[in-house]
């Protein structure tokens, strides 16, 4: 497992980034609402850099995944039939009052050589983020002479870009209560609010939830009519269970649901469901199993046993020594020989690391004609492991700042 790709800047990107001034990318963190010493995150101040031909793969890989989730998700829909438990009967009772459902993705690939692997796709609630992007901005502003090659692409801009194209000028955003005891999550916020003007945005936690009025033909809050929601609680399973009487409420208000609560229903972590609807997408999927299924050819030591319904790198386990109970809700995955690259962190830590590259996607997509109408790559996220292989901030490590070259050459002033 360790014959693996090691990630290097070319010699340009390397000179400019060798001569950073910590302190100085430190202040531009703290200005651009990243970094507060009462909660600090860790970040590296050598980038990871997304070549244009690079970008142009993770856009087709987007597209492709995206598509055939969500046809996958309309057939669902459309079907009906038992569901498979209580959750799945909630979702799909909710009603869908649009014939294009919209929304911000995250698709979490590991990158194997040239190839990215996905590993996660997340469609609720997690696809608009602004603190951890905050990082390519701090280092193109600490580094300007890189900006003429390179660009920090955010989903913020393309979700006030998504926004204005479908003729919403206010949002509200919904979230927990205590969004300002976690730091982090509150700059997210402040964040989101401010890229996206003049779009409108209103934090909304949800103990003012009951401020928000509906006739069931518009949505207000505080006199002021709300054109679309877009939920940064209610997000989990747990939370959608006790919240379902809200999320019923929401999407029969008259305002346009952003990230749809049933869209949940395409974020199986047995991706194998998106083979029905294009076997092309097994470029970047790694081979899984139920365990029962799990071929003797393949040693354990190579696979990763994952629960279905986990996130941020719960229910994993690499290397299993034995499988467990096959009983529905536990799959294995073959284990991906994950690029490592060179970290430097504001925080000091140094060496090399095992990353991910998460892709934000802004998507609408037509129901009746399961058609994508918009797609795209909005930003990118890439978090480090110092050891081990289960890469999320939350575990140890960072972010790095990634920048996207540009695809031609432009203006020093641009």
């Amino acid at each position: 497992m360790e014959d693996r790709t090691i990630r290097v800047l070319d010699d340009e990107v390397r000179a400019v980034v060798d001569g950073i001034d910590p302190a100085t990318y430190l202040r531009k963190l703290v200005d651009l609402l990243y970094y507060d010493p009462r909660e600090p995150y860790d970040a590296s101040l050598v980038p990871l850099v997304i070549s244009a031909d690079q970008h142009r793969r993770y856009q087709r890989a987007v597209e492709q995944i995206c598509g055939a989730a969500l046809a996958s998700f309309a057939d669902r829909r459309e079907r009906g039939g038992p569901a498979a438990d209580s959750f799945e009967r909630l979702l799909l009772d909710l009603p869908l009052r649009d014939d294009v459902v919209s929304g911000n993705a995250r698709f979490d690939f590991l990158e194997e050589g040239d190839c990215p692997r996905l590993v996660e796709l997340n469609f609720v609630g997690v696809g608009t983020t602004g603190h951890s992007h905050q990082v390519g901005l701090a280092l193109l502003e600490s580094l300007p002479e890189l900006k003429r090659r390179y660009r920090c692409l955010h989903p913020v801009e393309t979700f006030r870009e998504q926004l204005l194209r479908n003729g919403i000028r206010t949002v509200a955003l919904l979230t927990k209560d205590n969004d300002r005891d976690y730091y982090g999550s509150w700059l997210d916020r402040l964040i989101i609010v401010r890229g996206l003007r003049p779009v409108r945005a209103f934090i909304v936690p949800r103990r003012d939830w009951s401020s928000l009025r509906s006739d069931g033909r518009s949505l207000s809050f505080h006199r002021t009519v709300i054109d679309a929601i877009y939920p940064r609680e209610l997000t989990w399973r747990p939370s959608i269970e006790e919240g379902a009487e809200w999320c019923r409420f929401f999407v029969q208000s008259g305002a346009r649901c952003l990230d749809h609560w049933s869209l949940i229903l395409a974020e199986d972590k047995d991706l194998r469901f998106l083979l029905a609807q294009d076997p092309a997408v097994a470029e970047y999927l790694p081979r899984t199993w139920a365990p029962a299924e799990h071929p003797e050819s393949v040693p354990l030591a190579e696979c990763v046993v994952k629960r279905r319904h986990e996130h941020a790198g719960d229910g994993v386990e690499i290397a299993p020594e034995r499988l467990p109970p096959d009983d529905g809700q536990v799959i294995v995955q073959e284990r991906i020989r994950a690029n490592r690259t060179f970290v430097r962190s504001v925080l000091g830590f140094e060496g090399v690391v095992t990353y991910d590259v998460s892709a934000h996607v802004s998507f609408d997509y037509h129901l009746r004609d399961r058609r994508l109408l918009a797609c795209s790559v909005s930003g990118y996220l890439s978090r480090y492991a110092p050891e081990g292989d289960i890469v999320n901030i939350s575990r140890g490590g960072g972010v790095l700042p990634v920048l996207v070259e540009r695809d031609a050459p432009v203006r020093s002033d641009s």
